[in-house]
């Protein structure tokens, strides 16, 4: 059923019917619909463009339907064309002609384009909270690992000191910049609310779209009718801003099944986060981590699919943009069930201290700390750094670690290394040296640590979710 029915002078062929259809997808807007439709209605009796008596049954009839919605009393019908055309005529089989009226001044252009961004500040408040139980729970457990130490990596080989606190740093600020980035689709949203813009041009009605705005919510207006209808652009920002999320997610996950493997034995992931073999009793899967890693996929092809349908549309509406929300919903629900599942299974992760200890001790992390060392008695930098290699040289010959050297032994491999060269290249003394805000050494983690609970603190009192 269409809101445009017996309009030509022909049916719609049924294949076509069929494949023009969104309701299956869109009926999800219902709340959002009914919401934007109640403001309308109020202002088009405002403005006394319809009489005060009629838009009371109206908004009574629509405040039901979304109640009997909710509650399971009506199925919305997938007969129809859209949940717009749902709603105008489900309320005109209940109240009669009078709901024929609740679609003056409007079309269904800026009517869809409203919903979509009441949509959208919804769910970027659920993404908000949800990305703040996340950097909540990183932070936690930062302040339990600064002085827990393990390598870093770079070219996944062991290549410094740091500690288990300071890594975790490292995700709290790009969750930190993911959850500024979904701020600020919000904020783009409230500024421009597009109810008024019609099918393209407007209309020839005395609206007061600042008055739909203030009653949703919104900040201010669209400016231009054209855009108002064409605007996809916070569709994009907020598919981008997942993806970003979704790609740190991935990212530490992809580490996690690393770290949580025989090979290096760092953590462990809680069985209730881990799935088994249907064949191999021994097996511990890290399942949770691997489908968020795999599931980003889905949200980058979100942002492409739509970047892609967006590229080439003339202004102003085009039937491709009904293809707006199949893969965004999805992409919604998929980032908040990634970062539900991916904030539980951190937090019950165990963190195994002396398997981080033993694999930053035995290796040669350090050795950028013999450079140094020599560097501060007064020898240029490249030339300390060649002493350095030839120590790592002698001791991989030797098959030793540095904490295997004597004081006696160094002193052969270059004329400048002596006894003081054995407590410079400890684990504890070459984090404690590297003492700059935003390095690895406790103190400093919890300089870092203090600034996040800060910035989270200041998000909260701001936050309106």
């Amino acid at each position: 059923m269409k809101l445009w029915q017996n309009v030509f002078s022909t049916n719609i062929d049924s294949l076509a019917d069929a494949f023009n259809r969104s309701i299956d997808f869109d009926k999800q807007l219902y709340r959002y619909d009914i919401q934007g439709t109640i403001a309308h209605v109020n202002m088009l009796a405002k403005q006394q463009i319809i009489a005060k008596e009629d838009s009371n049954r109206i908004i009574d009839a629509l405040k039901t339907l979304l109640t009997d919605i909710e509650n399971g009393t009506v199925v919305i019908d997938e007969t129809y064309e859209d949940i717009h055309s749902f709603v105008e005529l489900y309320l005109t089989e209940k109240i009669g002609a009078v709901a024929k009226k609740m679609h003056t001044g409007r079309s269904r252009n800026d009517q869809v384009a409203l919903d979509m961004k009441l949509y959208v500040l919804d769910q970027v408040k659920e993404m908000q909270k949800a990305l703040v139980e996340l950097i909540d729970a990183l932070i936690q457990t930062a302040q339990a690992h600064t002085k827990t130490i393990m390598p870093a990596f770079t070219h996944l080989r062991k290549a410094q000191p740091s500690t288990y606190g300071h890594y975790l740093c490292a995700y709290i600020e790009m969750f930190l910049r993911d959850l500024r980035k979904v701020t600020l689709v919000e904020e783009t949203c409230l500024t421009n609310m597009p109810l008024g813009s019609g099918a393209c041009c407007g209309n020839t009605y005395d609206i007061d779209r600042m008055y739909v705005a203030e009653q949703l919510g919104f900040e201010d207006i669209t400016y231009n009718s054209l855009d108002g209808v064409a605007d996809r652009d916070y569709i994009l920002d907020f598919l981008y801003a997942m993806s970003m999320i979704c790609m740190h997610m991935s990212r530490y996950c992809e580490e996690l099944i690393l770290f949580s493997s025989e090979q290096f034995g760092f953590l462990s992931v809680a069985q209730a986060y881990s799935s088994g073999s249907s064949m191999m009793p021994q097996k511990r899967n890290p399942d949770m981590a691997e489908l968020i890693r795999g599931k980003t996929g889905r949200i980058y092809g979100s942002l492409l699919q739509m970047l892609t349908t967006m590229k080439a549309l003339p202004l102003t509406y085009n039937k491709d943009m009904q293809e707006d929300k199949e893969n965004f919903f999805d992409a919604v629900n998929t980032t908040l069930s990634s970062l539900h599942i991916f904030t539980a299974m951190h937090k019950t992760l165990i963190i195994h201290k002396e398997s981080m200890y033993l694999s930053a001790k035995d290796s040669y992390i350090t050795a950028v700390d013999a450079a140094d060392y020599l560097v501060k008695k007064g020898i240029p930098f490249r030339d300390a750094y060649r002493a350095a290699a030839k120590l790592v040289n002698y001791c991989i010959d030797k098959n030793i670690y540095f904490h295997h050297l004597t004081a006696e032994e160094i002193t052969t491999i270059h004329a400048d290394f002596d006894a003081g060269l054995l407590e410079a290249v400890t684990l504890e003394n070459s984090l404690a040296s590297r003492n700059q805000i935003g390095s690895p050494a406790p103190e400093m983690v919890e300089v870092s640590l203090e600034k996040y609970l800060q910035r989270l603190a200041a998000y909260k009192g701001s936050a309106t979710f």
